[in-house]
């Protein structure tokens, strides 16, 4: 016989619509739902000794019944303990039987509303940030500042060892219980969390360290000896390592890094500037690798190889190659990574045309910044060079005329005047760099007049007001090419715009 009394089965089958139950039925049902109801028991009581607990919860039931594809009850899960009391029903001749019930709490009505109405809840918003990139937490309110880190830590220690004390931790390269200021040696004290924000703003990053296999650091090696190398083949494949393999996440960093030094300390060694330009383009040209949080690095070391004042031990050095090269290299980031960073094509160009009209900055420098306004475009070159050409055309006239003759082609050197030679040199290349960008601006500006119904003057007739837009020496040069008389349109559309 069944300790869950058949009565209760009948009360619920009355409940769904089925009355007058038979005995029979009812009993089975009473021994069936006896079955499921410790089959039930025995499963949450498994879920509440892997819950290291002793006493069976409202959810060790609900996942009970979800292993067996039951579903869960809903409305008697609480973070209160449940209560119930007992009671006693049924009569002396009958028999008395023990039943428990929850007690339901009786609630006064005035009570409820005279009470003051909830606040409205706040709508659900959901907001993105960066925890994260490259392994370092970007300084936003988002994320817990290095202080507070630290602090969280100090406070950790302490709990799991309450005989520790809070001690300062102790930074490489910096003396702890100083009072703040810088020694002889070049060690700065350590301060007090609670002094961070002191007056001298200084701010202490923990150290983080950043642990490479011992193959990545073999690879890395490897790497750097081989860009560097004179050997060409060994040169050409580490650069073709560097362009292709996917597995240097890792090791960008230190790439970059080492770019930016060597670039820095070996200004007058143009094979070593040239491998860093090399490297530079080839880890660009990984698409595995994910480069944009370290353009502001890569940026200063590409600008110097552009309009750097000396590149090379000697001026009679190829520097030229190299100024091409990082040039090329800045316009493909700028084609690259501009629609991510609106303001970075903008702040190039800025920094290209301060150094092309700044008449202190040497010859290089200008030819590094013409070539660099050239190659962005027909309508910066159009814009920002065009209008200065005829006070600039003065600058590299004066370098090219030596006696009244004009020599602006010429490279033969004087004997015991090798700097006016080198003079002349530059300034040959800063005429032709000017003449290709005007080249390249005549013949897209005839292109947009192809379709025009207008009379194009001819080349004589251009020569005059061609030479008060932009001087006498780039006009001369200009008319004498066969492709402008072909392109003479294009030449109004310059005239027009100085």
């Amino acid at each position: 016989m069944s300790t869950f009394p058949s009565s209760t089965i009948k009360d619920i089958a009355e409940s769904v619509g089925i009355p007058n139950l038979k005995d029979d039925v009812a009993t089975s049902l009473a021994q069936d739902v006896e079955y499921r109801i410790h089959e039930i028991v025995q499963e949450a009581m498994k879920f509440m000794r892997h819950g290291k607990r002793t006493k069976l919860t409202v959810d060790d039931i609900n996942n009970a019944l979800r292993v067996r594809n039951v579903e869960p009850l809903y409305g008697f899960s609480s973070a209160d303990p449940t209560r119930f009391r007992r009671t006693t029903v049924g009569s002396s001749a009958t028999g008395m039987t023990e039943l428990f019930f929850v007690e339901d709490e009786e609630l006064d009505f005035e009570t409820i509303l005279s009470a003051p109405l909830p606040k409205v809840p706040l709508d659900v918003t959901y907001t993105a940030h960066w925890l994260a990139i490259e392994g370092v937490q970007p300084a936003i309110p988002q994320n817990p500042t290095p202080i507070d880190a630290k602090a969280d830590l100090f406070n950790k220690r302490i709990k799991l060892d309450p005989s520790a004390t809070a001690t300062q931790p102790v930074i490489p390269g910096i003396k702890p219980g100083s009072n703040g200021a810088i020694n002889n040696t070049g060690n700065a004290a350590n301060s007090q969390p609670n002094n961070a924000n002191s007056s001298n703003g200084a701010e202490i990053k923990p150290l983080v360290k950043h642990v490479l296999s011992k193959e990545l650091q073999m690879y890395y090696e490897r790497i750097v000896s081989a860009v560097l190398s004179q050997d060409e083949v060994l040169r050409a494949t580490g650069i073709s390592s560097l362009q292709n393999d996917p597995g240097l996440h890792q090791l960008l960093p230190y790439f970059v890094q080492l770019v930016a030094e060597k670039v820095t300390q070996n200004t007058r060694n143009l094979p070593v500037l040239e491998s860093m330009m090399a490297m530079v383009r080839a880890i660009l040209d990984n698409d595995n690798l994910f480069v944009e949080p370290y353009l502001h690095q890569l940026m200063p070391t590409i600008l110097t190889c552009v309009v750097g004042k000396r590149l090379g031990e000697s001026p009679q050095e190829d520097h030229w190659a190299l100024r091409s090269t990082a040039t090329d290299i800045l316009l493909l980031i700028c084609n690259k990574y501009g629609a991510s960073y609106h303001t970075l094509q903008p702040r190039v160009t800025r920094t290209l045309l301060r150094a092309f009209l700044d008449p202190e900055k040497p010859l290089t420098t200008h030819y590094g910044a013409i070539l660099g306004l050239t190659r962005m475009g027909n309508e910066v070159f159009k814009t920002l060079v065009v209008p200065n050409l005829k006070t600039y055309s003065t600058i590299i006239e004066s370098e090219l005329l030596v006696d009244g003759q004009d020599r602006e082609s010429s490279f033969m050197e004087i004997e015991g005047d090798v700097a006016s030679t080198i003079r002349k040199n530059e300034a040959s290349h800063c005429l032709e760099a000017l003449l290709v960008g005007l080249r390249s601006l005549i013949r897209s500006e005839t292109e947009k007049q192809k379709y025009a119904a207008k009379d194009v003057p001819t080349a004589e007739g251009l020569r005059e007001p061609l030479t008060v837009a932009i001087g006498p020496l780039l006009a001369r040069n200009l008319l004498r090419e066969e492709a402008t008389q072909q392109n003479l349109a294009g030449v109004v559309a310059v005239i027009e715009t100085c």
